[in-house]
């Protein structure tokens, strides 16, 4: 903390012996690179909390690394710092053209900021894949639920019947409203209890799907473009994105559609049945 930005980012090389026309050369590199160069001579005191991080990965860009570290750097920063930091780690990926791994609980930064996800569940691998890959086809209910803001919805059904190719689904909390779902797995059993899942996005207007709902508006979001209705219907709690056009209020009894190509299936372990 005494020392000066400068004497920061190059504190690591000066004790490794490195030489100092070397040293320099990388300093002023991080320095133009991370946009820093006018707060050289400032104490860390001195400094946002953004420019901070950016010091702290100038002290590893200068090391020239081939693979980049990065373990939440941003958990600390409030929400206008940390959009901004995604930005500029984003830009240091690119203009360094090296490998980055970063550490992260918030799935925003992991699909904003990642070529490939990892998704860990108690040290378990549960899927590996682009952003969009998980997203829209997800392994099973864990990345289903993990991955998308606001998070995918989860309705109990249980299989009623097997058609052919697909598989004839009774909504639980709908009164005996039917999806029929085509599958390239087996079906499950008549019987079988199993969760649809369907993100926000992919409630219709009453009458566009395949298997209407009604549901009871609780809270809604109006964001601008788009609004989030938070929906009751029985003891499930829904979330429908709405354009703002389409706005709904509080206690709005409402009708939404369900489109079979547009839900995903998964059994009582989560695991996801195509």
């Amino acid at each position: 903390p005494h020392m000066s930005v400068e004497q920061n980012l190059s504190f690591g090389l000066r004790m490794n012996g490195n030489p100092k026309a070397d040293t320099e050369r990388r300093v002023r590199r991080a320095a133009e690179i991370l946009r820093i160069a006018e707060l050289m001579k400032r104490r860390p005191r001195q400094l946002s909390g953004g420019q901070r991080q950016r010091v702290a990965i100038g002290r590893a860009i200068v090391r020239e690394p081939q693979v980049f570290l990065f373990d939440e750097p941003l958990s600390n920063l409030d929400a206008e710092l940390r959009v901004q930091m995604r930005v500029e780690i984003s830009r240091l990926h690119k203009e360094l053209g090296v490998t980055m791994i970063y550490v992260t609980h918030d799935q925003t930064e992991a699909m904003t900021l990642a070529d490939r996800i990892v998704v860990l569940n108690a040290g378990n691998i549960e899927q590996i894949g682009a952003p969009l890959d998980l997203y829209d086809d997800p392994a099973n209910r864990f990345v289903a639920g993990f991955v998308g803001s606001p998070k995918m919805n989860f309705l109990a059904a249980q299989v009623v019947g097997n058609d052919g190719n697909a598989t004839v689904l009774e909504l639980a909390n709908h009164g005996g409203a039917r999806l029929r779902k085509p599958l390239s797995d087996a079906p499950p059993a008549v019987g079988a209890e199993v969760v649809l899942g369907v993100r926000p996005e992919h409630f219709f207007e009453a009458g566009e799907g395949d298997c209407d709902i009604a549901v009871k508006a609780d809270v809604a979001e109006h964001l601008g473009s788009v609004s989030y209705i938070y929906a009751n219907a029985g003891p499930e709690e829904l979330i429908i994105e709405r354009e703002a056009s389409r706005q709904r209020a509080s206690g709005d009894h409402m009708v939404v559609s369900i489109k079979a190509g547009r839900s995903l299936l998964f059994d009582m372990s989560g695991a996801r049945i195509r």
